[in-house]
């Protein structure tokens, strides 16, 4: 039986593993497992938390700033923000970023279709971690920023992010 088994392996095998065998950093330092090499926390097997928040926009001015979901704790570490959006206007641009960084999460994106779901598309905003640094421009304060024109309608935001 077990030379059954291992012929059909042998058999199988070139077939089981298809492209190069790479390792992401994460998976890389779960296999050498040492003090140096402890995945950050929240990493793996991390809680995921959420905030939410909506905000009915009538006629807001471009260049208008809307704080959304209260603020994040320090140390926490964005996996993703989800925009949500009404036809806001013919024209009608947002970002999505911190007082720090106005478009670190959501670059401009046009919002022109109604139920539009844009998300998280700046890189370095996804596994941001929320540091505190310069207390004058914070960035733990999650914020839409309004360009082009007015706008007028529903918008919606969900931010995920781990603090553990």
């Amino acid at each position: 039986m077990m030379n059954l088994l291992l012929n059909l392996l042998a058999l199988f095998a070139p077939f089981m593993l298809i492209g190069a065998a790479v390792k992401g950093v994460n998976r890389t330092l779960m296999d050498t497992p040492t003090p140096a090499n402890r995945l950050k926390s929240g990493r793996h097997d991390g809680r995921v938390k959420v905030t939410v928040d909506t905000y009915e926009a009538s006629a807001v001015a471009a260049a208008s700033t809307i704080d959304m979901c209260g603020t994040l704790p320090t140390g926490a570490k964005i996996l993703e923000v989800i925009l949500i959006t009404d036809d806001l206007s013919d024209d009608a641009t947002l970002e999505v970023g911190d007082d720090e960084d106005p478009n670190r999460y959501i670059t401009a994106t046009i919002c022109t279709t109604a139920n539009q779901v844009t998300r998280l598309n700046a890189i370095d905003g996804q596994d941001y971690e929320v540091d505190m640094t310069i207390s004058s421009t914070p960035d733990n304060q999650i914020v839409i920023t309004t360009a082009v024109s007015a706008i007028t309608g529903t918008i919606k935001l969900v931010v995920l992010y781990t603090i553990d």
